[in-house]
């Protein structure tokens, strides 16, 4: 019971834990909103460059290169939200622009983490070429940072008048990129352990929440923008919770995934490769190799209990002219039918084998003589009865059976069905389609 415990009271001792940081956080807002915003930024930037960290470190063991394109991608969004965090207003560090800046930056990020999270599906499948992932992602930042210092870059924000239509419009479309990106991720999500893509996708949840709450609010300060931060605040605590937390605790779930699937996939190979081992590939019964260890193991079990143990041989009635007049392929239907027949009409206890060609063998546990020879002559009946349609014209078929039981005398499963081999020998000779029981000469 205790060990069923743990993860709940981890569980709840994480959500009390949270829970209290975003009272604190609230409360450092009433008393600066400026000290707010920086601590819920920086919570994002430490987070996203620590995604990088494990990804850069990471590499050489990643099974796809999804973790390290969206590390790549974090360092560059986080450093242009830490450019974000010293432009907002108050914060004095570029005293020369005013609230538009940040708000300038903000967007700037956003579509940088959009787009990341739309493209990154692609490595999931193919490798990334990491210099020209670190070459592509320095050009774009750095030219958009130019076309936004430079006054290229559409104002967002205006002082007294609020926000422009540019900002609007490219929260909407942010946020529909990140509608795609999270259908992308549902589509591939057995790709991703089930907690990690959980994690993932509330987190672009609440990354689309954000940006749709960041359309409404009228100054920097308002409650609206404060809401919106902490919409943000749980978009990176999920993604925390999914690559760094997972990454540390369980990588196999995150960076070896597909080692994981290909170790099960092994696995059911190899159980596969161990059951046709057993099996012939013609009627799916136990061939000779299984059937002489399984029988060797009921042998001993009737020894010492002294429990009986009885054997049938069957054997199809001139099979070879069926092959030669129907061909080998009404040949082999008719022996999968027969071995279907025998299936049917014995227990799962029991264990059935092609034993050769269109030869049977039956083992029957706890059967004695009599209950033998009555399986083997409704098996004889069934197969009598049998009528195959064929271009050929009808072909009916019949069987010899020999039955034996476990005596004193044979203590091994090579004698045992060799004097059910002598029952049916007998069973040949006195005109085929009958069965004959083995008994010990005298």
């Amino acid at each position: 019971m205790n060990e069923l415990k743990v993860p709940q009271v981890k569980t709840l001792t994480s959500s009390l834990f949270i829970g209290l940081v975003l009272v604190g956080l609230y409360i450092t807002s009433l008393y600066s909103y400026l000290l707010f915003h920086s601590l819920t930024e920086i919570f994002s930037i430490v987070i996203g460059w620590s995604i990088f960290i494990l990804a850069w470190n990471s590499q050489q063991r990643l099974e796809n290169h999804y973790l390290l394109f969206l590390g790549v991608a974090f360092f560059f969004i986080s450093l242009v939200d830490l450019l974000h965090t010293l432009a907002y207003k108050g914060m004095g560090v570029f005293s020369t622009h005013d609230a538009n800046l940040a708000t300038q930056l903000w967007i700037a990020a956003r579509y940088l983490q959009s787009s990341s999270f739309l493209i990154s599906p692609l490595f999931l499948r193919q490798k990334m070429r990491l210099p020209w992932a670190l070459a592509g992602f320095t050009v774009t930042t750095t030219l958009v940072l130019a076309a936004i210092f430079t006054g290229l870059f559409p104002d967002s924000f205006i002082e007294g008048v609020g926000l422009m239509p540019f900002k609007v419009i490219s929260e909407y479309l942010i946020s529909l990129i990140l509608i795609v990106a999270g259908g992308l991720l549902f589509y591939n999500r057995a790709a991703f352990d089930r907690q990690v893509w959980r994690w993932l996708f509330a987190s672009l949840l609440f990354s689309i929440a954000s940006e749709l709450t960041f359309t409404f609010y009228v100054g920097v300060y308002d409650f609206l923008n404060l809401l919106g931060h902490f919409f943000k605040i749980a978009a990176f605590y999920f993604l925390y919770k999914a690559i760094i937390e997972m990454g540390l605790e369980r990588p196999q779930r995150l960076l070896f995934q597909n080692l994981q699937k290909n170790q099960q996939e092994l696995r059911e190979a190899l159980e596969e490769v161990q059951r046709l081992a057993m099996l012939d590939s013609l009627t799916g019964l136990y061939n000779r190799r299984h059937f002489f260890e399984g029988g060797e193991i009921e042998i001993e079990r009737a020894q010492r209990y002294h429990h009986p143990l009885s054997a049938i041989m069957l054997d199809l009635d001139y099979f070879k002219q069926v092959n030669d007049r129907f061909g080998h392929n009404i040949g082999d239907l008719v022996l999968r039918e027969v071995a279907e027949c025998c299936r049917q009409e014995t227990r799962t206890a029991d264990i059935l084998c092609r034993y050769g060609g269109e030869e049977f063998a039956i083992l029957l546990p706890e059967t004695s003589m009599e209950a033998a020879m009555e399986v083997a002559e409704r098996l004889r009946q069934l197969i009598a009865q049998m009528k195959f349609s064929t271009d050929k014209g009808p072909l009916t078929l019949t069987a010899s059976l020999g039955v034996a039981v476990l005596c004193d005398c044979c203590d091994k499963m090579e004698i045992l069905l060799s004097h059910a081999d002598q029952a049916l020998y007998e069973a040949k000779h006195s005109g085929r389609d009958c069965v004959r029981q083995y008994s010990q000469p005298n």
